[in-house]
C-alpha cells in the first residue's frame, strides 16, 4: 500500500508547474513544517486519475525525499535494509544501496526497520538504520561514509529522520534511556 500512495503524491508533486528550489528534502520538507510552497496540485487522486507514473515498492515507513531530479527512500526487503534512489520525472529505480545489519533492533509491531526518512542537500544523501547507523551516498550511489551507531533502547524503535544543518547532519536519538543529539560532519561522517 505504501509504495502506491507515495508514488501516486510524488507523481503529482513533478507536475506543479512552480519552481522547486529546495524540492523536499527532509522528513516533512525543506524546513520540517510539512507545507508546501508548491502550487497547482491537484486536488483527487485515484489509480488512473492524475497519476504520472507508478512504481513498485518494498515495504518502508520512510517519507520520501526529493531534489528536483530524485526520489529518495529507505525500505526493508527480506532481512535486507535498502536505500532507494529513483528518477523524479519516470519513477525508474536508479540505484539501490543495500546497508550493513549487524542486529534487529526490537520493535513495535506497528513499526518497520525502514522508517527514517532520508535527507539530501541535492548532491549527497543521508539514510538513517536502527538496525546499523548513518550512512552517506552520493547521487550515483557510491558510498561516501559510514558511521555505526546503538544498539538503541526504545520501546517502539527509533524512528529518528537525519536532519541538514549548515555542513552537519544531526540525529536525535531519543531512547528509554541515555537519550542523546549527535552531529556528524556532512563530508566525512565524524562525529563533531
Amino acid at each position: 500500500m505504501r509504495a502506491f500512495v507515495a508514488v501516486l503524491f510524488l507523481g503529482a508533486a513533478v507536475s506543479t508547474d512552480a519552481p522547486d528550489p529546495d524540492g523536499w528534502s527532509r522528513f516533512r520538507g525543506p524546513n520540517g513544517s510539512g507545507v508546501s510552497e508548491s502550487r497547482r496540485l491537484p486536488t483527487e487522486f485515484g489509480p488512473t486519475k492524475n497519476v504520472i507514473w507508478k512504481t513498485g515498492l518494498p515495504f518502508g515507513h520512510s517519507s520520501p525525499s526529493l531534489t528536483r531530479d530524485r526520489i529518495f527512500l529507505t525500505a526493508a526487503r527480506g532481512g535486507r535494509l535498502i536505500t532507494i534512489c529513483l528518477d523524479r520525472h519516470t519513477g525508474r529505480i536508479l540505484w539501490e544501496r543495500e546497508a550493513p545489519r549487524p542486529r534487529v533492533e526490537r520493535l513495535d509491531s506497528r513499526n518497520g526497520p525502514a522508517g527514517p526518512t532520508p535527507a539530501t542537500d541535492g548532491v549527497n544523501v543521508y539514510v538513517f538504520f536502527a538496525d546499523f547507523g548513518l550512512l552517506s551516498y552520493d547521487m550515483d550511489g557510491r558510498e561516501r561514509w559510514r558511521l555505526p551507531l546503538g544498539p538503541f533502547n526504545n520501546l517502539y524503535g527509533m524512528g529518528a529522520s537525519p536532519v541538514l544543518v549548515d555542513d552537519l547532519v544531526v540525529l536525535v536519538c531519543d531512547q528509554n534511556i541515555e537519550s542523546f543529539i549527535v552531529a556528524v560532519g556532512q563530508r566525512d561522517g565524524r562525529v563533531r
